[in-house]
């Protein structure tokens, strides 16, 4: 049995996926498991290499996905369904936000298991900030705040290793995951609310964008640099504020405090589900469901999501960490009105249309060769595309 398991820039994950691995074959010796690494984008080529030649390009016989990719993968017969072969998702047992968009169009069927979350917040150090924020909670909720206040501790970072902001897990190039909760906290989005229409030039997506990005020009960020690829979440790091979607090894320790994604009215904001599927194409199904079902089981999924500082997916065990977790009072916050990427076909596509955009724009940052007109331009274009791929479906 082959899986594919999503690269990721926290070397934990790998760690506590081989963890796991380690003890399903240790309940199950008979069991022959093995798995390979994708990125996001050699996940999608071969998924579509798949389509167009399946004998030269076989599937694995398990696959981890953005929860938003199930329903274009589905459409196209890539995955099975699992509503009556694994447990958890018979019986529902993920919190309500989830389901939301695992099951938009049919509740009898579902085609991926949702597995582990997490959800971009701020981390800040207080020791770093006496002397230029005196109300935290009130002064970091608005971006506008949290800009002010990084403009107050920015001389400071030319101090050694010192930096005013820190964003583990960038690709190094802005992204899609970078600009979202921004976007999203400005209201906009990258379709209209019916679906009908791309909006990735509409003020509020633009300004989003716009936000982020002028951290990269302004030097608040740094584009392409070594450290933005290593190792995930680290306490160590000098900085004042750091944006995370994932837990922070040792925060306490090092003096970190937390507080909902700046920007967001409600206090909630993005939340990003990952989740597993099974082959249609697979010859071993039957073994497949049942390594899901088992990844699925609480002792399991909670020591996978708690070796890289994530939130596990089953209902109990999530409520259980919140209840557990030292943040938790943020953390309800951000789970209070929690806004997952939607489980539409042309939505995954619309994203790589828009990460392309994000590319060529931070190349002109490094550069130093960027013009407002320039992100006019690329989003003028990637909508079109958008708006074409509408007509398709």
């Amino acid at each position: 049995m082959l899986i594919w398991l999503l690269s990721d820039y926290d070397h934990r994950k790998h760690l506590a996926f081989k963890s796991l691995l380690a003890r399903f074959s240790s309940s199950f010796p008979q069991a022959k498991v093995e798995f390979s690494v994708k990125s996001r984008g050699s996940l999608w080529e071969s998924l579509f290499a798949h389509l167009r030649d399946p004998k030269r390009n076989p599937l694995p016989d398990i696959i981890e996905i953005p929860q938003n990719w199930t329903e274009l993968f589905s459409r196209l017969g890539l995955l099975a369904d699992l509503a009556r072969r694994v447990e958890p998702l018979g019986q529902r047992r993920f919190p309500e936000f989830i389901l939301k968009e695992l099951c938009r169009h049919e509740d009898d069927r579902a085609f991926s298991a949702p597995w582990w979350l997490e959800a971009p917040a701020l981390f800040y150090r207080p020791q770093e900030l006496k002397s230029v924020v005196s109300h935290p909670e009130e002064e970091l909720a608005s971006w506008d705040g949290f800009r002010g206040a990084l403009e107050r501790v920015g001389p400071r970072s030319k101090r050694g290793r010192f930096r005013a902001l820190s964003v583990p897990g960038s690709s190094g190039s802005v992204s899609v995951a970078d600009v979202l909760p921004r976007v999203w906290g400005r209201r906009g989005g990258l379709f209209s609310d019916d679906f009908n229409r791309a909006t990735f030039t509409r003020e509020e997506t633009a300004g989003g964008i716009e936000d982020w990005l002028e951290l990269a020009v302004s030097g608040k960020i740094e584009l392409f640099s070594p450290d933005r690829f290593e190792n995930g979440p680290r306490p160590a790091e000098e900085c004042a504020f750091m944006i995370s979607s994932r837990k922070i090894p040792g925060s306490g320790r090092a003096g970190l405090k937390m507080l909902p994604y700046p920007g967001y009215p409600s206090g909630g904001g993005l939340t990003l589900v990952y989740n597993l599927a099974v082959s249609a194409s697979s010859q071993a199904q039957d073994e497949a469901c049942a390594f899901v079902s088992w990844a699925l089981e609480p002792r399991n999924v909670a020591q996978f999501a708690e070796g890289f500082g994530v939130f596990p997916c089953v209902k109990s065990v999530f409520e259980e960490g919140l209840r557990e977790e030292r943040e938790a009072a943020v953390y309800r916050r951000l789970f209070s009105a929690p806004e997952l990427k939607p489980n539409i076909m042309v939505y995954p596509t619309a994203e790589l249309l828009l990460e392309r955009a994000l590319w060529n724009l931070s190349l002109k940052i490094a550069r130093r060769d960027y013009e407002r007109e320039d992100l006019t331009r690329e989003l003028i274009m990637a909508q079109g595309e958008a708006d074409y791929l509408l007509s398709l479906y």
